[in-house]
């Protein structure tokens, strides 16, 4: 069996990457290691769509269908940029079946007419894939799917690549670090370490992200000493965790949201066997807490986070067994090998 390879981002660059030793290979999605499960890859060509969805979905729907190359379905890693191409799958104009991930809970759509067009979009779905039983469950809900078309996978890090930064890696690890930038609660998170002044956080995010220009609203902010801020214009994933892997606990404070906002930096703080703090969303596939990996904090809870870092910082040898068990909840579940293999046994249903 072969599959057409889709990703919004550069993919092409990744899967460079990822075959000469220098990216993770968790963000495509599992195609890295299909071919171990005997199943070949068709690479889409990445073009940016600039903010211009209609002409990406043209584009994109004109390069499938044109493709010379063989293949026996559409393995896609989001519907954006696909939505022509699924919605000639819903009406029959296009044969091969398109499997894909969905990030967030379908939802009821506002007015007759789009609820219409949604319930016929989603036709066009053979399969998909989410990160957590809470969200399918809240799509099913919908009735714009069926159960028989959705399956929760457990999406993890690439082990290898982690496993060779730690290995090359001997020094102590100190201090507390936060990397994220989507829907992150920035004035939570700096007034927790406010309150723990003897405590060190080397805090990294992005100028902009989701609608919140943290570089404009950190810049006004006040921040405490203890806390040193990065604003990332270069640093992607090889280099982030570089500078994650030198800390001791990694931070996720994040606002509410219906997805799994958080989710790559958590996998990667499994990966490399690092305890987390994080905030309580019901969307994400594991309670970190209840896992043992790391302590979770109800949202907009400055105490609960002020305590959760000085529970690490005052019991290191509790803190190491939460890293201790949270690389083996990345080494049983939460990994790209064992990813793949599940979506491989889902893609060769429609050989």
């Amino acid at each position: 069996m072969t599959v057409y390879f889709y990703h919004t981002q550069d993919l092409n660059y990744i899967y460079r990457e990822w075959k000469a030793g220098n990216f993770p290979g968790h963000l495509l999605y599992g195609a890295t290691h299909l071919a171990d499960e005997g199943i070949g890859v068709v690479w889409h060509r990445h073009s940016p769509d600039n903010g211009r969805r209609l002409r990406s979905a043209i584009r994109n729907a004109w390069r499938v269908l044109t493709c010379k190359k063989k293949f026996d379905a559409v393995y896609a890693t989001k519907y954006n940029g696909l939505e022509l191409l699924i919605f000639l799958r819903a009406v029959g104009l296009y044969r091969k079946p398109i499997i894909l991930w969905h990030h967030q809970p379908v939802t009821v759509s506002k007015g007759r007419m789009r609820n219409m067009l949604s319930r016929l979009f989603y036709k066009g779905i053979d399969h998909m894939f989410f990160f957590s039983d809470h969200i399918l469950e809240a799509s099913l809900a919908t009735g714009k799917v069926s159960r028989d078309k959705v399956q929760q996978c457990p999406w993890g890090a690439d082990l290898d690549f982690y496993d060779r930064l730690t290995a090359a890696y001997t020094a102590e690890r100190k201090d507390f670090i936060s990397t994220g930038k989507e829907r992150r609660d920035m004035p939570t998170l700096l007034a927790a370490f406010g309150n723990c002044k003897e405590l060190r956080l080397d805090l990294i995010t992005a100028a902009d992200c989701c609608g919140t220009n943290y570089e404009e609203m950190l810049s006004v902010a006040s921040i405490p000493e203890n806390v040193a801020v990065t604003i990332n214009r270069t640093m992607w994933i090889p280099e982030l965790a570089e500078r994650i892997l030198t800390h001791r606990c990694v931070c996720i404070c994040c606002k509410e949201t219906n997805y799994t906002v958080g989710l790559t930096t958590l996998v990667e703080a499994l990966a490399f066997g690092m305890p987390v703090i994080i905030s309580k969303n019901p969307n994400q596939p594991f309670d970190a807490q209840k896992e043992g990996c790391g302590i979770t904090v109800d949202y907009n809870d400055v105490q609960g986070w002020t305590d959760a870092i000085r529970y690490i910082a005052s019991h290191p040898e509790e803190a190491r067994l939460m890293g201790q068990r949270a690389r083996e909840l990345a080494g049983s579940t939460y990994n790209i090998a064992n990813c793949a293999r599940i979506v491989a046994e889902a893609l060769r249903k429609f050989a």
